[in-house]
């Protein structure tokens, strides 16, 4: 029923969007034509053709080699595109012809003997390219495509070869022969001019020494997902990523680069713009151009102290020299869980439940004597009573199915030689588990350039955010630890529509009481101007202010439960008791502001001399500061149920407030020089000297310098002369120290304790002062030294590449705390000190093929794969476990999971016939054992089992493996991507109620039916004991060995089903491209989880995960539509 159900809104929201685009709009094309008005004096034919160009809709194709070197006087007052190219072409040998919004520039005198006419489609991976240049070899016949990317030639010979070019694109040459209609799919160009956006500018590929990453828009912004991080998952080499929640407005992906290397902190860098900004959930997919992943020494470490973790740089997207273009890009999906703990029905749970009171207690009586009255209630048998013999299933009763989440933006783009603008709106809605939550956020980006002179540009940037989250006062993970802990046993409705409940709570009442408010607010803006030095080519100025003001507003009304009813049976009829809480409602709310300020000023310079030494260097001064506010204020025991804290109670014992600010910055000089000798031999040099105000008088600077190396092989004449098909070959080196606040600022100080109530003077009652933590005056920061050796490699016009790094870090200066004993008397806590030691080492490579077919059809595949392992070499370790080579921490992996380690269940023959263990087996020492419990291995010998025997218990828990592999195809205007992620070496658990059945009340999970009784001896879970989930020997909480298991998983994490319809389709409609797509998103996993909870919540976040006391992540079915006018 679900699976018809989600069909269904799938094809009314297509129908909706068929409804919305093909029904009239009243507006019609517009004429390519228009009229010039301009006086121009002495001024050559390319200046009046870029005035035609600014005027009208129209392009000028020409080639500058055909132009006479001439300057002209010629004046234009609403006069026709014809009229003017008649008179500015009058007296040379040029010609014209108009193409649709196209003009091409020809001689006058070019032969047009053959007959034959040709025609095509011109596209790349992504669509049709509007604007191509498709030119016969050696002459100046020539064209550009249309807006469907087509172009039509004629009058040319069989024996011509056409030439096809596009700005980032591999030029391409193709033989006529009998041929009359050629397609074409063009590759990109990358070793030629793709730009990489690194710290504070952007190089050329071709010139980059540093590791660096680049994910661009088409590969993000049609997936749904709310948040920006889930849309990197599995899509580059280098990032390790787990998401630890679904629940709406935090669920998003925890990144990290290369894995972790510190005890702190391991978060990158946010840069947007060039500026260090918030997170990514704040940001809108659609108006994100490309996204650059700095990974070694040298690409980070122009960010010193805060470039230890790697950064991410969003650049968003900006005008380019082009007439308006209007887009539109939206999508409806519907979202459901990945994994539901499939849990014990009524029956199971009685049946179970008295096996266990048995088992520790044979004289006990059974909890649940009649367990095939249950059984009656599944097979709805006609005696069935409802009431006394319910069979619940919390889940299914709160669960919102087909969760809607909508996404739709509209973007405005185009500009002049003098000016260009990009405009985006956007807004995002998506629901909840419940009915009762849901987010709401609206995004909106302006960015603006303008020639201000010949030599000075200026740009202004507004990039706006604001987020609404409305849900219950209990978070999505609180219902669902209930959801588990309901007893099937329980009624969750009665028959009469009373609301039952299981352990004092009904799910149900929690998604409908109280509500929890969460707003936030944030804009960029930012202003920058450079200004050109001509007295030094190639010598630049800039300058940057960013004012980022944001806001953050939380509210939380608490409200007294529901009431609920338990039920008394025996007593006919039946009699329902309502249980109703006396509590009053209570209110709390907090205001949080802050405003940054960031100043940047730059010195660029780049030049070539002698046509083989370039030379670049940038130099820039940074400061920051940001200025915090905080305000709280709670009111309890309403006596009016209106949620504002004036209506609380008048009482002043009621009332509670708080506030606080803060102010924090930081300066940095940053320095970059690069040279390059004939396009082979690369050497770059970087680094930052940074404040900060973390640190003491005379310590709060550190010196962060890097050096890189390249060497284009495949520039050598001994390789360039002799293999073809070697396109690219580079070797790459870099070694660095980058840093990473440590702990919280001002440890250089005591820090000291306010507290009321100290002492009455006067009688009056007076605050006091107490130090807590002694000062460490010596604190610094974490560093980082980082070497990378890295290959990059292109074969058959990059047909084939492969990108490939070795990565190694030692990180130094972690703080940790000493495990020195002091006297009570002392007082106070000892400071942590900068002596923690951390490696981490690691591979990482991308390998990428593209082929097109004559036959049009374009096939693409992406395989990344990342392996970081991380080591401890130095901590203050308790003498326990660094002298025990099993229990040691130091010298593994961090988080490295310990525990006893698991055998065998014990069996009936390891037992005497008076129930005692055999006296040459392992004595456990935690309670008596019986057949049927966990035989835990004495690992040190000693004849017993007990603390002193825990040891590493496989991988940690955050994956030391992540890769991705995706494969796209287009042909005819059908385009399918599909994107498979996966994560390899780690280690989770099942925890709690999933592990141990019937602990803390929680029903257990239908895997736990296969239980160890003699009849099953080789069984999953241990003997069933007691209402606790099981003895001390068996219940031990945490890393239990018994219950480990492989957090390794492949998941289909997206699949796109596109087409782009032809203009054949909608002649009279004002549009440019029409693509209309399905989506899925995690819609197929295999992992050894997959009866218990999602497998990457087990490898970040609390170990409430491992109990499936979390809020599930999505698998989501989309629709979408794109638009070009």
């Amino acid at each position: 029923m679900r699976k018809k159900s989600l069909l269904c809104k799938c094809l009314l929201v297509f129908a909706l969007y068929a409804i919305i685009l093909f029904s009239p709009t009243g507006i019609r094309a517009q004429s390519a034509t228009g009229k010039i008005s301009f006086d121009l004096k002495s001024v050559p034919l390319t200046e009046i053709f870029k005035q035609i160009e600014q005027q009208v809709k129209q392009r000028i194709a020409y080639d500058e080699s055909i132009l006479p070197d001439l300057k002209m006087d010629l004046a234009a007052q609403n006069d026709s595109v014809e009229n003017v190219l008649d008179r500015a072409l009058a007296g040379t040998n040029l010609t014209y012809r108009i193409k649709g919004n196209y003009i091409v520039i020809t001689r006058k005198s070019e032969s047009h003997a053959s007959a034959l006419m040709v025609s095509g489609r011109v596209a790349d991976s992504s669509g049709p390219l509007i604007g191509a240049t498709v030119i016969v070899k050696g002459k100046n016949i020539g064209t550009v495509t249309n807006e469907k990317g087509e172009y039509r030639l004629e009058n040319l010979s069989r024996d011509a070869v056409l030439v096809f070019s596009f700005v980032g694109m591999q030029t391409q040459e193709i033989p006529i022969g009998n041929r009359t209609r050629i397609n074409v799919t063009m590759d990109s160009d990358s070793n030629a001019i793709e730009e990489v956006v690194v710290s504070y500018s952007s190089q050329k590929k071709t010139s980059l020494t540093a590791s660096v990453g680049v994910i661009k828009n088409d590969k993000i912004y049609s997936k749904p997902v709310a948040d920006v991080s889930s849309a990197l998952v599995g899509q580059m080499a280098g990032l390790i990523t787990a998401q630890s929640s679904g629940e709406v407005g935090v669920d998003k992906t925890e990144i990290y680069i290369r894995g972790i290397s510190t005890f702190g902190n391991s978060a990158p860098l946010i840069i947007v713009d060039g500026v260090q900004r918030g997170d990514l959930s704040m940001l809108d997919a659609n108006v994100i151009e490309s996204i650059s992943i700095l990974k070694d020494a040298a690409a980070v470490a122009p960010y010193g102290m805060a470039g230890a973790n790697g950064v991410i740089l969003i650049t968003t997207k900006s005008g380019s020299k082009s007439r308006p273009t209007l887009t539109y890009n939206g999508y409806t999906g519907f979202q459901n869980p990945t994994v539901v703990p499939q849990l014990l029905n009524a029956y199971d749970y009685a049946r179970m439940m008295n096996e266990a009171v048995q088992n520790s207690d044979p004289n006990a009586s059974l909890p649940y004597p009649n367990p095939e009255g249950y059984l009656k209630t599944i097979r709805r048998a006609p005696d069935a009573d409802y009431d006394r013999y319910p069979d619940s299933n919390a889940w299914e009763e709160i669960y919102h199915e087909n969760a809607v989440i909508t996404s739709h933006n509209v973007g405005l783009s185009g500009g002049t030689d003098v000016v260009k603008y990009y405009m985006g709106l956007g807004y995002l809605h998506q629901a909840g588990m419940w009915q009762t939550s849901h987010m709401n956020k609206y995004n909106m980006l302006l960015n603006l350039e303008a020639k201000a002179t010949r030599t000075t540009t200026v740009k202004l940037s507004f990039n706006g955010n604001f987020r609404r989250i409305k849900a219950p006062e209990a978070t999505e993970s609180t219902i669902m630890s209930y959801v588990l802990q309901y007893k099937p046993v329980d009624a969750f409705w009665y028959t009469n529509g009373l609301m039952g409940a299981s352990n004092g709570k009904n799910p149900y009442g929690m998604t409908q009481t109280g509500e929890r408010l969460y707003e936030d607010t944030n804009i960029f803006t930012q202003l920058s101007v450079e200004q050109e030095l001509p007295f030094i080519p190639g010598l630049k100025i800039k300058g940057v202010f960013s004012y980022d003001p944001t806001s953050v507003f939380q509210k939380t009304w608490h409200e007294p439960e529901m009431t609920y009813y338990t039920i008394n049976t025996d007593i006919l009829p039946y009699v329902y008791t309502p249980v109703e809480s006396t509590e009053k409602p209570s209110l709390a709310e907090s205001q949080s502001d802050s405003k940054a300020y960031t100043f940047q000023g730059m010195l660029t310079y780049a030049n070539t001399f002698a046509g083989k030494h370039s030379l670049s260097a940038l130099a820039v001064i940074e400061a920051r500061q940001v200025d915090t506010r905080h305000m709280n204020a709670s009111r309890t025991n309403f006596d009016l149920n209106i949620p504002e804290l004036s209506m609380g109670n008048s009482n002043s014992s009621n009332w509670s407030n708080g506030g606080g600010s803060s102010k924090a910055t930081q300066i940095g000089y940053v320095y970059r020089l690069s040279y390059e000798y004939d396009h082979k031999y690369l050497l770059e040099t970087s680094g930052r000297y940074d404040g900060n105000y973390y640190f003491a008088k005379g310590k709060k600077f550190g010196f962060f310098p890097s050096v890189s190396v390249g060497w284009r092989i495949s520039e050598e004449p001994f390789v360039k002369n002799r293999l073809a098909w070697l396109t690219n070959l580079k070797l790459r080196a870099s070694w660095g120290e980058s840093g990473n606040l440590a702990g919280a600022p001002f440890q250089y100080s005591s820090a000291m304790n306010v507290y009321g109530g100290a002492y009455v003077f006067d009688g009056y009652l007076y605050q006091g002062v107490a130090e807590s933590l002694e000062p460490n005056v010596n604190i610094t920061w974490e560093k980082a030294q980082k070497t990378n050796v890295g290959l990059d490699l292109g074969l058959w016009n990059n047909r084939l590449t492969l990108e490939a790094d070795y990565f190694y870090e030692r990180r130094n200066n972690m703080l940790v705390s000493p495990q020195t004993v002091v006297p009570i008397e002392y007082g106070i806590g000892i400071a942590q000190e900068n002596a923690g030691v951390m490696e981490n080492r690691g591979i990482e490579f991308t390998l990428g093929g593209n082929y097109s077919f004559p036959s049009g059809l374009h096939l693409e595949g992406n395989f990344n794969f990342t392996y970081a392992r991380n080591k401890i070499i130095q901590i203050f370790e308790n003498p326990l476990t660094r002298d025990n080579p099993l229990r040691a921490r130091t010298g593994r992996p961090l988080n490295t999971p310990f525990g006893l380690k698991a055998e065998r269940l014990y069996q009936e023959y390891d037992f005497d016939e008076y129930g005692n263990l055999w006296p040459d087996l392992p004595q456990p020492t935690f309670s008596d054992v019986a057949p049927g419990d966990i035989k835990w291995a004495d690992l040190n010998g000693d004849g017993i089992v007990d603390g002193a025997d825990e040891t590493a218990l496989g991988y940690p828990q955050l994956p030391q493996i992540i890769y991705g592999f995706s494969i796209k195809a287009l042909f005819r205007g059908v385009d399918l991507s599909m994107l498979f992620q996966g994560a390899g070496q780690s280690t989770t658990f099942i925890d709690g109620g999933l592990a141990f059945p019937f602990a803390g009340g929680e029903n257990p999970p239908q895997a736990a039916k296969d239980y160890w009784t003699p009849q099953n001896t080789d069984a999953v879970y241990p003997r069933l004991y007691g209402t606790g989930g099981g003895n001390s020997n068996n219940f031990r909480r945490g890393n239990n060995d018994w219950f480990r298991r492989s957090g390794n998983y492949l998941r289909l994490k997206n699949v796109e089903l596109g087409y782009t319809f032809s203009r054949t389709l909608y002649p009279k409609l004002p549009l440019q491209s029409l693509r209309i797509y399905l989506s899925g998103q995690n819609l197929w996993t295999i992992s050894d989880l997959k009866e218990f909870y999602d497998p990457e919540m087990g490898q970040v976040g609390s170990d409430a995960n491992t109990r499936g006391w979390y809020s599930p992540q999505r698998k989501i079915v989309s629709i979408g539509l794109n638009i070009t006018f």
